[in-house]
């Protein structure tokens, strides 16, 4: 069992994240299986600052505006992972989201929005305890508290669930 460091600042962000789950696993589209793996993921979280080896769990949603020519995606997403043998799978807790413009651009202009929406937060694995900035751990709490207020006419809602080897994609109603 490895440890993240975590401070007082960080449980009403990870509260949320938990809170999420509840979201998701009220959605009607979810089947049996979805809503057993979002219950096991926010197990995860409630033990933080433990974490199993072993442990792959990720919940997330995106809106979807447009199409595959001009349109946007964003997204907001949790992720717990620890494989002690395998290097590569050394993440930690990350909470994050995109704001992924169609088609990508380098315009300094659409950089700077993407900026303004997107917030990476990341706990490795180990006594390394970083700082989260309050009006960005707000900026994505406020997300989360209420998924279906992103929604304009027309956008698409798609959550994906993972836990260890069971994987989903689910399109709900916008």
């Amino acid at each position: 069992m490895a440890n993240i460091l975590l401070d007082k600042s960080h449980k009403k962000l990870i509260q949320s994240a938990i809170e999420f789950g509840n979201w998701l696993s009220a959605q009607t589209s979810l089947s049996e299986d979805d809503k057993k793996a979002v219950q096991s993921i926010q197990q995860v979280l409630n033990k933080l600052p433990k974490i199993n080896d072993g442990t792959l769990a990720m919940y997330g949603f995106s809106v979807e505006r447009g199409d595959d020519e001009k349109g946007l995606i964003r997204g907001w997403d949790i992720s717990v992972e620890y494989f002690a043998h395998d290097p590569e799978q050394q993440g930690g807790l990350e909470i994050f989201s995109s704001y992924l413009p169609i088609p990508e651009s380098t315009d300094k202009d659409v950089l700077a929005i993407k900026k303004q929406h997107e917030v990476y937060f990341h706990w490795p694995i180990g006594d390394i305890c970083n700082l989260v900035k309050q009006e960005q751990a707000q900026q994505w709490i406020t997300a989360v508290s209420q998924p279906q207020a992103l929604l304009s006419e027309g956008d698409r809602l798609r959550v994906e669930i993972v836990y260890q080897d069971f994987y989903s994609e689910i399109k709900l109603p916008g």
